[in-house]
């Protein structure tokens, strides 16, 4: 419905006319128009917020509207998909754009942002976000090199998170390291002065010298926190120019090295591949290895609460810690690994405009700590540290210094299978079937049979 309200000069005229007045006021009143926004998210209980928080948003967008007197209100549509991970995710939202069906914006793993890039369906962010620095001006400047293209940037970092080496300092105190050493390895790492191979030492002398059967432990199927192994030795992965998956020999073979020295060494177990996840958990978790790599979210989901590690601050850096990826000499850079969700805006989007707002304000700092505290992921702005309920889930602000020095798989669609073709080297070494020389060259000849445009130096 549409109200009218008249100014003086119509009340004089109907007044000398006569006429009868029905209301006064100052000015006229728009018919207020309601933009619904389509947001595709996968149904995922690991966080809920993700898509919550756009929905949130709206309310405080809505707000900032009526008192700019804008007759618009923006109400958000969530379209969910059953699919199981982002990969599938991205697959099917990729099918549903190319029919033309697809959403004003959606959820995404960082990697899949360049598929739908190049196939015209993400809108480009740059000037977006220069336009509005009170929603984006924060966010951890390393977080935007995962929402990159080649020419530009495409989505908005939405949550990260810190992979490690966690380690037993109980084991490495038993087998003869003094507490000054034991509590110095973070530091060290930061500063690159502990190496990749003073892991692999330290990891050796636990099994040599204490009741501990493994050295370093890792996930037994294919994912991401290997892949913090390949940085710390210079592989990227992908071409900066070109966005094009990019293969070097001779890092490629050192990263495997590290790998193959654990396992001749006895550190790493021959037939960890082979191993069930929670078998692995809860041989570190119960005391029978040094090192465990993986991300800060175990700590909330799995070691406080299933094998009952101390939830305490002090308590628990008392007899465990974490230290980010070593430099593989002194004097070198160390590495985490993060793998950002984020938020994209469909290119066909009839409101980009509010769309980048509405995603501006699902970005505040107090509605992005609601999602980091609920599912042990970081924040994206530094604010968040000095939130109570940040501080007090310690986890995620020590892992936050992380950030710092982190680094993302590759935004290309094809990484996905260029890390299962890894996967396959790394199980080769571990089994003793393939030297490091031969895991790189295995790597190589497979992706470029089986991959499109890869890049081989």
């Amino acid at each position: 419905m549409i109200h009218w309200k008249f100014g003086t000069a119509a009340l004089l005229s109907a007044a000398l006319a006569g006429g009868s007045v029905v209301f006064l006021a100052a000015k006229p009143l728009f018919a207020q128009e309601t933009v619904k926004l389509e947001l595709w998210s996968r149904q995922d209980p690991s966080g809920p917020l993700r898509p919550g928080n756009v929905v949130k948003a709206a309310e405080r967008l809505n707000k900032e509207l009526e008192a700019e007197g804008s007759p618009k209100r923006v109400e958000v549509v969530v379209r969910e998909s059953p699919a199981k991970g982002f990969d599938d995710d991205a697959l099917q939202l990729l099918k549903v754009f190319g029919v033309g069906e697809g959403p004003d914006m959606f959820i995404a793993a960082h990697e899949w942002i360049c598929a739908f890039q190049e196939d015209g369906f993400a809108l480009k962010l740059d000037d977006y976000i220069a336009k509005y620095p009170q929603h984006f001006g924060t966010i951890f400047p390393s977080l935007w090199s995962s929402a990159k293209c080649p020419d530009g940037t495409y989505a908005i970092p939405q949550d990260a998170e810190a992979r490690m080496f966690f380690y037993n300092k109980k084991l490495l105190r038993e087998a003869g390291y003094d507490a000054a050493f034991v509590d110095s390895m973070p530091e060290r790492t930061l500063s690159g002065d502990l190496t990749m191979d003073e892991v692999l030492d330290i990891a050796k002398k636990v099994v040599d010298k204490t009741k501990a059967q493994y050295g370093v432990l890792h996930r037994p199927n294919k994912g991401p926190d290997y892949i913090m192994v390949f940085n710390a030795y210079g592989n990227e992965f992908v071409d900066p120019q070109s966005g094009k998956l990019l293969l070097e020999r001779d890092k490629l073979a050192a990263a495997f090295g590290w790998f193959e020295r654990g396992v001749k060494n006895g550190v790493i177990p021959a037939n960890n591949t082979a191993m069930e996840f929670d078998a692995l958990r809860k041989e570190f978790y119960s005391g029978n290895a040094a090192f465990w790599m993986y991300g800060i979210w175990d700590l909330g989901s799995v070691a406080f609460p299933t094998y009952g590690l101390p939830q305490d601050e002090r308590a628990f850096f008392a007899d465990w810690g974490w230290i980010a990826g070593p430099a593989p000499k002194k004097g070198g850079s160390p590495v985490s690994l993060t793998h950002p969700i984020v938020y994209v805006i469909a290119a066909d989007t009839k409101e980009p405009e509010l769309t980048v707002r509405l995603l501006g304000h699902a970005s505040a700092a107090d509605l992005n700590t609601d999602h980091a505290v609920t599912t042990t992921h970081l924040g994206i702005k530094p604010e968040q540290l000095e939130d109570p309920r940040y501080a007090k889930a310690w986890p995620l602000a020590r892992a936050t210094e992380l950030l710092k020095i982190t680094k993302f798989l590759p935004n290309n669609a094809q990484f996905g299978d260029l890390n299962g073709i890894i996967y396959a080297g790394m199980q080769g070494i571990e089994s003793g079937r393939l030297s490091a020389q031969q895991a790189a060259d295995f790597v190589i000849e497979e992706a470029s049979s089986t991959l499109e445009d890869v890049i081989v130096k």
